[in-house]
């Protein structure tokens, strides 16, 4: 409830300064500052609550329960905050509402920063409709904690670094409809809209990099980019806003390119919301592995893309008549026409991966949703990639001298980038089932299978492989109850570049018995008697915890056991007990509301797992490092040019 009371007041405070900005007056500046402040502060303050709830490890509160635990570690509890649907919205917010106070001391023009401020209380409103503060509806004395998958580094800083991309690309929409409420001819707007735009792609395009790297390094399918819709909702904007860019920088040169300048500001930040909209409405569910799951707030986001976009465009419309006349370029042979050559082909390529992306929805509104295939992608945006390659090195050949230090920098890393993602992609890829010991030999790199290794507090668990006489490990992170939740490749780094080895364990069946209080059950080795039960529950009379006793015999020595079963926002947890120096390990599954009856699983020892055959896809990917160096030439390059144009 107090979370929901800051975001109503911080929602008040932007419609106060959104009307403030649209009703100008000599005495409202003052009362502009104070408002955009007020609004800030509150959303800041609503923040800061939520991760007070998230350390305070309080479940009554839904989303806390959903994405934190008290096991989890402090980095991933502070990721926790936008781990979630609702809370990744709050810290899009958050940016939104920082840059917004700083637009506002940086005096932007009252138009620019009402349309601003409008899409501030737009944001606040999708906050509201789906809130990270709603109570949990059941009570539970532990959360589901974060997806095992996001529990890494790099995934850690994935979505706010995209998300501060989003927040910031609504400056330069802002910019560019305010001014065209003024002056369409002007071009004040273009410099200050050139340092936002350029932040917001250097934002965009780190995070897209980053998931690029933690999908290679941690998903194990061997890639670290496979035309996901969701991937796609953010490459999108990514190259729509580079077009943007460009036509911003030849805008301020020549008149006749601001229309084309104004739209491309729209559908940059439309194609945000668009994105948005795909990804948390559930029409994804079926055809992405990251969409979030459907609900209400899909409605908003849609109505809320439609008022952007349709009202942006209709801005333009209207003031179509008044924009300045002339020449985009004069000759072929130009600087102008290259850029703009350039522009066409970016917006080519995210036509089409707008559309992939889309099918889904289109399919739907038709008949059976349907999604296209990585084919797709590769066979329609490769020719035009290849064009837009020769583009550029065509660009620095002759006109070299006029692209600024970074602007040279981030071109070549493109450059290097494009051949590395082809070199690359010229590997070998081998599925074999390895034995443990047994040498193989694939693709030119000796293999040596070691078996497993469970870690003491039964958390995770390796595969140890032997390349090329040098140890490496799959990591397989493991969920409360010892179920796999997943799972790292190993990965051998050399010049040449990587042997990568992903390997695809087997789902063992566990031996279930169901144990009669007071009854001997055996199960062929073991004798098991359940003596005892206990169930906890809160004051709601939900329950919270189970424990069973149950003693378990070899025939010489017995031994009473006590296993437990936490409940959980999304069932209970349990983990599973070595006995008898490891020749026996148990997990309860489930007690019955009598007390009467216990589920065990009897599940193989470590010596027998470790033993097992392992299934393993080896692939190599030649000088893939040469990929990664040039995301880092792309991000220096960047860094110099955000360095020439900041602090503003």
């Amino acid at each position: 409830m107090t979370g929901n009371l800051f975001l109503a007041g911080g929602f008040v405070a932007a419609l106060a300064a959104m009307l403030l900005c649209s009703l100008k007056t000599k005495s409202s500046t003052k009362k502009i500052r104070l408002a955009a402040a007020a609004s800030m502060s509150l959303i800041v303050a609503a923040s800061l609550y939520l991760w007070i709830l998230i350390f305070a490890n309080d479940f009554s509160v839904e989303y806390v329960a959903g994405y934190s635990s008290t096991q989890l570690p402090t980095m991933y509890k502070i990721s926790a905050f936008w781990a979630g649907q609702q809370g990744s919205f709050l810290f899009w917010l958050l940016i939104h509402a920082i840059a917004g106070v700083v637009l506002v001391f940086r005096r932007a023009h009252e138009k620019s920063l009402a349309i601003y401020f409008f899409l501030q209380s737009i944001l606040i409103f999708l906050v509201l409709s789906k809130s990270p503060f709603a109570e949990n509806p059941v009570t539970v004395v532990e959360g589901v904690g974060l997806n095992p998958l996001l529990q890494d580094f790099w995934m850690a800083i994935h979505p706010p670094i995209i998300f501060v991309g989003y927040a910031l690309l609504a400056v330069p929409i802002s910019l560019s409809l305010g001014s065209l409420l003024v002056d369409a001819k002007s071009k004040i707007w273009l410099e200050p809209a050139r340092k936002w735009t350029l932040l917001a792609w250097s934002f965009l395009g780190a995070g897209i990099f980053v998931g690029g790297y933690w999908a290679y390094k941690v998903l194990g399918w061997g890639g670290y980019w496979g035309w996901d819709p969701v991937e796609n909702s953010s490459l999108v904007p990514w190259l729509l806003t580079a077009v943007l860019l460009h036509l911003i920088n030849l805008a301020q040169k020549k008149s006749a390119v601001l229309p084309v300048a104004h739209i491309a500001a729209v559908f940059a930040y439309s194609s945000v919301i668009y994105g948005t909209f795909l990804t948390r409405s559930g029409i994804l569910g079926d055809f992405s592995v990251h969409s979030f799951a459907g609900s209400n707030i899909g409605l908003a986001i849609s109505v809320a893309n439609a008022i952007i976009l349709i009202g942006g465009l209709a801005i333009i419309f209207v003031k179509a008549k008044n924009f300045p006349q002339g020449k985009m370029y004069e000759t072929f042979a130009e600087p102008a026409f290259i850029i703009l050559l350039s522009s066409l082909l970016l917006i080519f390529i995210a036509a089409i991966v707008w559309l992939g992306m889309s099918m889904p929805l289109l399919t739907q509104l038709v008949g059976q949703p349907a999604a296209v295939d990585e084919n797709f992608y590769v066979k329609s945006t490769a020719p035009i990639a290849a064009i837009l390659f020769a583009l550029v090195i065509y660009s620095f050949v002759k006109f070299g001298r006029m692209i600024s230090l970074g602007g040279k920098i981030a071109h070549v890393g493109f450059i290097l980038g494009l051949a590395a993602i082809v070199i690359s992609s010229r590997g070998e890829t081998v599925t074999q089932e390895f034995s443990k010991g047994v040498e193989f030999e694939i693709a030119g790199h000796k293999i040596i299978y070691g078996g497993q290794i469970l870690e003491e507090d039964a958390r995770q668990k390796f595969y140890v492989y032997e390349i090329d006489g040098q140890e490496v490990r799959a990591l397989t992170k493991l969920r409360g109850n010892g179920e796999d939740a997943a799972r790292e490749p190993a990965i051998l780094k050399t010049f040449g570049g990587d042997v990568y080895v992903a390997p695809h364990p087997k789902n063992l069946d566990a031996q279930e018995i169901i144990l009669t209080r007071d009854k001997l059950e055996m199960d062929g080795e073991f004798l098991y008697t359940f003596t005892g039960a206990q169930i906890d529950y809160d004051k709601k009379n939900n329950p919270v915890r189970a424990t069973a006793t149950i003693e378990i015999s070899d025939g010489n020595v017995s031994k009473k056991i006590q296993l437990l079963i936490i409940v959980t926002a999304d069932g209970g947890n349990s983990k599973s007990v070595e006995i008898f120096d490891g020749r026996r390990r148990v997990r309860l599954t489930g007690i019955s509301g009598d007390l009467t009856k216990a589920r065990l699983e009897i599940l193989p020892t470590l010596d027998e797992l470790s033993n097992l055959p392992i299934t393993s896809t080896v692939s190599t990917k030649p000088f893939i490092w040469l990929l990664w160096f040039s995301v880092s030439i792309i991000c220096f390059g960047t860094l110099i040019a955000i360095k020439k144009f900041f602090p503003f």
